[in-house]
């Protein structure tokens, strides 16, 4: 049995119309010249408030832009009714999403009937929405944790691996040039000896913010490991790198221990290299260690390259 049509006296249609109103739902009917022949009570409260007329689409969008009410509307009305008028009957029936100056958001069913009447019911799925932007706010949050280092804020290892890799994938198809830095604070494990854990992560915490505040905003910076970290400075030469780096290094602060006058100086030494159009991740990391081994070598709080 396809449906059930009755005869609708005057106490059924008043019954209609009342749970029509009282659905929750926007509901809307507009005859073939747009004019507006029926709105239940939630969609006057969406459109029209206290507009008098001419109840037509278009005058109802144009209240609605003079008035800060109904859809919201990024640009002209006038160009949003240009785009909308042809589109409203292409096809017999479409849904979307549009949110609402009020902050509601509503998904729309439109259908177009046979005579050419559109009837449009929206059902409100604001706290759908919310929900949404909480799952994808708590899926972000949850990324960022995935690739930061906790106690330093930096990118961990995993993260500024992947930053490498994209960044030498950039070097060799559009010729960038790109330099990296391993960098390890000299003497780390007698910091932690004489002075205790805390200020040992004192320290990485102190490296990593004068990192974030005396670098360029295009240098990626993470933590790999312990007291080392790798630094990623493109578009400049080797000769250019170890000159950042070393100015750094020779103009580097102090860091203030908690609890005490004490201001604890430090050093870092560093191995640079430079990404060559063969390179792989592993190359590229094999010749900045050798070169930061030799800077140990030749006695930590210094710079070399290979």
């Amino acid at each position: 049995m396809p449906g059930f049509v009755a005869d609708l006296d005057g106490e059924t249609l008043r019954c209609l119309v009342e749970a029509l109103s009282e659905s929750g739902q926007a509901i809307s009917i507009y005859d073939s010249n747009d004019r507006l022949r029926y709105a239940n009570k939630t969609y006057q409260d969406l459109f029209l408030g206290d507009f008098e007329g001419p109840f037509t689409f278009s005058e109802i969008l144009r209240y609605g832009a003079r008035n800060g009410t109904g859809v919201r509307i990024d640009d002209d009305v006038e160009a949003l009714i240009a785009r909308t008028l042809p589109r409203r009957r292409s096809v017999p029936r479409k849904s979307f999403v549009t949110d609402f100056v009020d902050g509601r958001w509503f998904w729309m069913d439109h259908t177009i009937l046979p005579n050419g009447w559109v009837l449009t019911v929206g059902a409100d799925i604001t706290a759908l929405k919310h929900d949404e932007r909480t799952l994808r706010q708590a899926h972000d949050a949850a990324l960022l944790a995935s690739r930061t280092d906790v106690l330093t804020g930096l990118p961990n290892r995993r993260y500024i691996l992947e930053i490498l890799d994209e960044r030498l994938r950039v070097s060799k198809h559009e010729d960038a040039g790109l330099c990296i830095a391993l960098i390890d604070i000299d003497w780390f494990k007698s910091i932690n000896d004489r002075y205790g854990h805390e200020v040992g992560d004192a320290v990485l915490q102190h490296f990593s913010s004068v990192c974030r505040e005396r670098l360029r905003p295009d240098v990626s910076v993470g933590r790999t490991g312990g007291e080392e970290f790798l630094v990623l400075l493109p578009s400049v030469s080797l000769e250019a790198a170890v000159r950042t780096v070393d100015h750094f290094r020779a103009d580097f602060p102090p860091v203030r221990i908690d609890g005490s006058a004490i201001d604890l100086a430090y050093t870092f030494s560093a191995g640079l290299t430079e990404a060559l159009p063969q390179d792989t991740r592993n190359g590229i990391l094999q010749r900045a260690d050798r070169a930061l081994y030799a800077a140990k070598a030749d006695g930590r709080n210094r710079t070399r390259a290979r």
